[in-house]
């Protein structure tokens, strides 16, 4: 009987390589804020080999936009959740979709903080520049709906382009959390934020 494993187990034993290494990258980062580190330092604290992470990832940079496409996947979930809680029954309000942005989207500065980083090198690598935008526009273009939709259960419509319309929210908020160094009370800034969007960039709909 061979001892080969089966597809299947190759595949799981791949998704768990895979987590490890992410999960590895993530530790890293949190220790020393930058994506900056080597593949051994990355296979030394997950306790495998380069083969091991060549074989699931062809650069550094890779396994970090994994971390923060992970960490995106995450939000999506959390941000359809708390839309659609924040919408259910009669009589919404604007305070119910800013409360449901401000819950859905992420409070911790570390994601924006690898985007941040890898923001910077997208200025001056092509292939950083490529894959950021990429991960970038399925991130906006997975918000888009949810956001919009909410906007029309409460009778409101963007006074601008839909697209830059989630854009200037995602910014707004982003903004917001980067106050976190700098503002104890930073839940007050990115609530005052979204509202000041929601608001500001948006008009009754014309139900006509």
């Amino acid at each position: 009987m061979s001892d080969l494993p089966t597809p299947d187990r190759a595949v799981r034993r791949r998704s768990s390589t895979r987590a490890t290494l992410i999960a590895a990258a993530e530790a890293l980062f949190d220790e020393t804020g930058s994506t900056s580190v080597s593949v051994e330092a990355v296979v030394s604290r997950a306790g495998f080999t380069r083969g091991a992470f060549y074989s699931n990832f062809r650069t550094v940079d890779e396994l970090f936009f994994a971390v923060y496409e992970q960490q995106a996947e995450a939000v999506f979930a959390v941000l359809a959740r708390e839309l659609g809680d924040a919408l259910e029954g009669e009589h919404r309000t604007v305070d119910d979709v800013v409360q449901g942005v401000v819950r859905g989207l992420p409070p911790e500065d570390k994601w924006y903080a690898i985007r941040s980083v890898l923001l910077t090198r997208a200025r001056h690598d092509a292939d950083v520049n490529a894959l950021l935008r990429a991960h970038t526009d399925r991130f906006h273009d997975t918000l888009q709906p949810l956001l919009i939709a909410a906007l029309r259960r409460i009778g409101r419509v963007p006074t601008v382009d839909d697209a830059l319309y989630t854009r200037a929210v995602v910014a707004a908020h982003v903004g917001a959390v980067s106050q976190s160094v700098l503002f104890d009370a930073t839940d007050a800034v990115r609530i005052a934020a979204v509202e000041g969007c929601i608001l500001g960039l948006t008009t009754p709909a014309d139900d006509d």
